[in-house]
């Protein structure tokens, strides 16, 4: 409604900033709504054993609306309208269960108890980790004590000192594990190898970046480019562009979709070794998409170096080869963080893997932004030098690709999810 009063009324143009701050929060509950129907119909598919309608269809019908209806005071009417339905189907909601102890809780009591223990030295023996039902495996030596994997930076190492029982040189009484579990001394390996599976994740999520930087650039630097373009017969093509880009983005996704089908039907991926073989793939499809980014910047300052030496010759359709690109990078990349996510991280910390994806993307919107005061940035494309600043985004790109390769064969690759081997106290008291 504040968007339709600004447009509709020339002393409200002020306006618009309190609507785009109101659209960043409807924008932001877009996944909590998501996930919300995901669990109602969910709810209906178990308790009447039959098929319904996919819980997607429920924001994409929407959405179709939404495209139709660009006017904004439609959009608010329409938008209104399905809040008020949403409320009005509020009797008929199951209520989800919740844990008893939230993910964000759990990494603070391991950290609150690792940062007590710091000081403690690593154990030489599996039995000096609180195990509680889990299977005694998942170690590997490092220096003269015995730590628990995933691997992890050496600044978050100290993540596996909650789960120690007693180190050797301390002498307070530990010996009854649960009460020391109460007071919040002590932690589960489970625990712990839950929380250590996101540290990876945040060091391999700085290296995008560089990439988020790009994808920032979509929508303003490159529209403006080839905006700037005097040809008036091919000045329409900038929308022809936009496509492109999108097309790309999804044309991307399913390719990577159908190899990624294909081969775990001929190579049989549900075995043991499956889950890494996909892991790698997933890699394998980021590190490319990384690899377009350095490309689309290379393309896009050669164009642009071109375009402000001689005017000729450069149209609109001659960027076509930096949009495809960003469009291949695009998907590539954002497709591939949710599998490498999913992949890695426990499956109890999967509700992180939203907030993770919008804070990389969405850190690089903002950081675009001080370009825009630097010398390379003037009030027009022709008095800029976007050169400049597809050439940086280039080189950071290729410097961020090594750092995502050094983390993710180090401490990405090979390691499996916390979850695999996960073993409780009556299976093995039946194995044995």
């Amino acid at each position: 409604m504040i968007l339709w009063r600004s447009a509709s009324s020339a002393s409200g143009e002020r306006l618009i900033y309190a609507g785009i701050v109101f659209l960043a929060l409807g924008k932001s509950g877009q996944k909590l709504a998501e996930n919300f129907l995901h669990y109602q119909l969910q709810q209906k598919i178990n308790s009447k054993d039959q098929d319904t309608i996919p819980p997607n269809i429920w924001l994409t019908a929407p959405s179709i609306v939404g495209y139709i209806m660009q006017v904004f005071r439609f959009a608010a009417l329409l938008m209104g309208g399905a809040f008020l339905l949403f409320l009005f189907g509020c009797v008929w909601y199951r209520r989800e269960e919740l844990a008893g102890e939230s993910n964000v809780r759990k990494i603070q009591r391991i950290c609150k108890a690792g940062l007590r223990k710091r000081k403690s030295n690593y154990p030489t023996t599996g039995d000096s980790y609180y195990w509680k039902g889990y299977k005694q495996a998942h170690l590997y030596e490092h220096g003269e004590g015995l730590r628990l994997l995933p691997r992890v930076p050496r600044q978050f190492r100290w993540l596996d000192k909650p789960a120690i029982l007693k180190a050797e040189e301390d002498h307070e009484d530990v010996s009854d594990a649960e009460t020391q579990e109460k007071k919040g001394n002590l932690c589960t390996v489970k625990d712990v190898r839950e929380v250590k599976s996101l540290v990876p994740m945040i060091y391999l999520f700085v290296a995008f970046f560089a990439h988020s930087l790009l994808m920032a650039s979509r929508n303003t630097f490159f529209i403006a480019q080839a905006g700037s373009i005097e040809d008036t017969e091919n000045r329409n093509y900038v929308w022809i562009l936009i496509l492109i880009t999108d097309g790309m983005n999804k044309i991307s996704r399913f390719v990577c979709f159908v190899i990624a089908s294909a081969f775990g039907w001929f190579k049989g991926m549900e075995n043991g070794g499956g889950r890494l073989k996909r892991k790698s793939g997933t890699i394998i499809r980021i590190g490319f998409g990384m690899s377009c980014a350095v490309v689309c910047g290379v393309v896009a300052w050669y164009f642009e170096h071109r375009r402000r030496d001689s005017k000729k010759g450069v149209t609109t359709v001659t960027l076509i080869p930096q949009f495809l690109l960003l469009g291949m990078s695009e998907g590539l990349v954002n497709g591939g963080l949710e599998n490498l996510f999913k992949g890695h991280v426990a499956k109890s910390m999967w509700r992180f893997e939203d907030s993770f994806i919008e804070v990389v993307f969405g850190v690089g919107e903002l950081l675009i932004i001080p370009f825009i005061f630097t010398s390379w940035i003037q009030n027009s494309v022709e008095e800029s030098h976007l050169e400049n600043l597809y050439l940086m985004l280039a080189i950071l790109n290729a410097v961020f690709l090594l750092g995502f390769a050094y983390y993710s064969i180090r401490y990405t690759y090979g390691e499996e999810c916390p979850e695999d081997e996960k073993v409780t106290v009556e299976e093995t008291s039946e194995t044995a």
